[in-house]
């Protein structure tokens, strides 16, 4: 595992949405996902990234946090936040990627991937 990078796409109002996509693309894995927010003043977070070697497993979680900027008053609507999350390996692409979600109980398997 060699860089990660992790960009919040799009944020609005919406419904409990907890989906993601893998993709291999050259050295490259791509996760392209949506998670929900309790409120108007969340965001997405990358909150762990690991590579297991001795089971060649990537795990990618993805939660949420409040926005830095976000004040005190916050809309009591659902938001819907899209994310895309890039993995770069130097040494050949992961047999397994799993995705996992955390909307405030715990982490929940999105979607588990290989190529």
């Amino acid at each position: 595992m060699n860089e990660t990078t992790f960009s919040v796409i799009r944020r609005q109002s919406g419904s409990q949405t907890s989906s993601a996509t893998v993709a291999f693309d050259g050295d490259q894995v791509v996760v392209e996902g949506t998670i929900w927010g309790s409120d108007g003043c969340k965001t997405a977070d990358l909150t762990d990234v690991v590579y297991d070697a001795d089971s060649d497993d990537l795990s990618i979680s993805v939660g949420t946090k409040e926005m830095t900027d976000a004040g005190d008053m916050c809309t009591q609507a659902i938001m819907e936040i899209d994310y895309r999350a890039t993995v770069t390996f130097e040494n050949g692409l992961p047999g397994t990627v799993s995705v996992s979600h955390d909307t405030g109980g715990g982490l929940s398997p999105v979607t588990t991937a290989t190529p």
